[in-house]
């Protein structure tokens, strides 16, 4: 009798020992898994943050060139437009006759300049333009960028999370087997 309570004793402790290998390697498993998604947020934060630094340098060397576009529409804008005035004084005639000619030629060429500045405005405007697009393009992408590195950071955190609980359970788990541990040298069997 005494043998035969022996032997169910012992396949029940190998049925246990069978269930807690199989528990250890599903265990482990899911480690390797939860290992490896953590290094794979680790390298989609690392990128994260490399594409955010990348678009902060972009955002600022716009925002320097705006500066110099704005400053020189500025200075085209106050600048005062060079006139030739002719203020030559010639006796009889020939002097209206030039006086003419100068008024027809200071007025060509203030016309000429002023096609050629208002050319001028309408390059640094449609530059400006542009610039504004690139700048609101670019936030939209540091923007996406951010909200990127914030969800990237959540996963990590929740990776964290199970990391601590699969660590909790696996502490659980070891605290069940030296209880088993002890629980066997006490029956005498030691298997």
């Amino acid at each position: 009798m005494l043998f035969l309570d022996q032997t169910t004793e012992i396949e029940e402790l190998k049925q246990k020992a069978a269930a807690l290998t199989e528990s250890k390697e599903q265990l482990e498993t899911q480690n390797q898994k939860l290992a490896e998604e953590s290094s794979y947020a680790k390298g989609l934060a690392s990128a994260a943050a490399v594409e955010l630094k990348a678009l902060s340098e972009e955002v600022a060397k716009l925002m320097n060139h705006n500066e110099r576009l704005t400053a020189e529409l500025t200075a085209l804008k106050n600048s005062p437009t060079q006139r030739r005035t002719g203020s030559t004084v010639r006796n009889g005639r020939r002097d209206n006759h030039m006086k003419r000619q100068d008024q027809v030629g200071a007025a060509s060429e203030l016309k000429r300049e002023f096609a050629v500045s208002r050319e001028r405005e309408l390059q640094y405007e449609a530059a400006l333009i542009e610039k504004d697009q690139r700048e609101t393009e670019l936030q939209r992408k540091v923007e996406e960028s951010k909200q990127r590195e914030s969800y990237l950071e959540n996963e990590l955190a929740n990776m964290w999370v199970l990391v601590a609980k699969l660590k909790k359970s696996q502490g659980a788990e070891m605290d069940q087997r030296a209880d088993m541990d002890g629980s066997e040298t006490t029956d005498g069997f030691g298997i």
